[in-house]
């Protein structure tokens, strides 16, 4: 291709100087510019660079437009002057901001850049309460304002999921709270990030994990900082990831002045880490104290039960020793007249008695064998003592024992012979 002679050759410098040239002939003065700040980086120098975006309409999209800003660390220093004096605001990722610019065209890296000179954080305060408002008109809307609180706390909250950055203040004050109260709390704790880009996101999945191990209570903590420092608890994506959990949300989060979203959806809300501990303390210390209160009223009323127990059987122990006296007294009564009426009727009773046995002597006298005996008859036996009272009691050649009055005969069968 033939060069034409009439169109200028440059070099690349003298082409990036050219361009930065015109740059300054083109916008002299300073510009405002608005947008959304992402890829925040602050290096060992101190000075600030993050790119500045037009965000896009749908998450995950490209941004339509993009600039790289470069803050030096002189300007630094007077704009976070200027941002915390106006409302605790701090530079920080997805922060929308209205900044005061110069173009500058960077020629050794062939880069068009905006110079960070100056910002106006009313717009970025404006924006925030803005989009703040937007959200809780629509969670309104849909009902989500009250649907966690409205979820049932166990009683009492002994299992606890902490949602948290670990090794942080907030981490370290919860969990110290928790120990100090001397009560055996469950904690389960899942480490997120809680400020920063892709926060959001990471906290509402968190809040998630946590819940299903079906914990009484999730609280979600972290310390003070700026209003940007706290934007993801005023994200969309949190609010409504709170307010659907099936578990209550206790929030302690370090707003010195207003609520975030995050608190209002939730269930209950503190203004610092310690105090949700402590509230969550509270909650237990007071259902112990409600078993020591119903322990003491049990208590009491097992003594008024045994107090009225022991009335009555004294009153029943009195009832039968009075009773078993009287008896006593007409049994012994009783006895007396028996023994009274004994003294009387035993001699003739003894008497009628010896009568008796005189005349059952004299029968038995009278049926005496000796007497029999004496009278002529006898006694035959066997040898075995067996009395002979037939004939066929004996056989041939059977010894026998005869008994008279003044001895005995013995004698042998040699025959026997029946009467007729």
């Amino acid at each position: 291709m033939a060069v034409d002679e009439e169109l200028p050759i440059l070099t690349t410098t003298e082409l990036g100087n050219l361009l930065k040239n015109g740059l300054r002939t083109m916008f002299p003065e300073q510009v405002w510019v608005e947008g959304q700040i992402t890829g925040l980086r602050i290096p060992r120098a101190g000075h600030v660079y993050f790119d500045l975006i037009d965000p896009p309409e749908e998450p995950g999209q490209p941004a339509p437009a993009k600039f790289s800003v470069a803050m030096w660390r002189g300007t630094r220093a007077k704009v976070e002057k200027v941002l915390a004096e106006a409302g605790n605001l701090a530079l920080e990722n997805d922060l929308q901001v209205r900044i005061l610019v110069k173009l500058d065209f960077y020629v050794p890296h062939g880069r068009l850049q905006l110079i960070m000179e100056g910002i106006d954080p009313s717009f970025t305060l404006g924006k925030l309460a803005a989009d703040r408002d937007r959200l809780l008109r629509a969670l309104a809307d849909e009902g989500l304002i009250d649907q966690n609180r409205n979820v049932f706390l166990a009683d009492p909250p002994l299992r606890v999921g902490l949602v948290t950055s670990i090794g942080s203040a907030a981490h370290a004050d919860f969990v110290t709270e928790l120990e100090n109260s001397g009560f055996g709390f469950n904690l389960l704790v899942c480490d997120t990030r809680v400020q920063g880009e892709g926060a959001a996101e990471q906290v509402a999945h968190n809040l998630q994990v946590v819940a299903s191990h079906k914990p009484d209570v999730v609280a979600l903590v972290r310390g003070g900082g700026s209003a940007a420092d706290l934007l993801v608890f005023d994200n969309e994506l949190v609010a409504r990831t709170i307010a659907a959990l099936p578990v209550p949300v206790f929030t302690g989060i370090g707003h010195e002045i207003d609520q975030s979203v995050a608190d209002l959806v939730a269930h209950k809300s503190f203004k610092t880490p310690t105090a949700c501990a402590g509230a969550l303390v509270d909650a237990v210390r007071l259902y112990d104290d409600l078993l020591m209160g119903l322990r003491t009223a049990l208590g009491e009323r097992v003594h008024v039960v045994l107090d009225h127990a022991q009335q009555r059987q004294d009153h029943l122990s009195q009832r039968i020793t009075q009773s078993a006296s009287h008896a006593i007294n007409r049994q012994s009564d009783r006895l007396k007249n028996l023994c009274q009426r004994l003294v009387i009727t035993a001699p003739q009773r003894l008497d009628r008695c010896h009568d008796q046995l005189e005349t059952q002597v004299l029968q038995l006298r009278a049926l005496d064998p000796a007497r029999v005996l004496a009278r002529g008859w006898s006694i035959t036996r066997t040898v075995d003592g067996r009395l002979i009272t037939h004939v066929g009691d004996v056989s041939a050649a059977d010894e026998l024992i005869t008994t008279l009055a003044d001895g005995t005969v013995s004698s042998t069968v040699t025959a026997k012979e029946v009467s007729s």
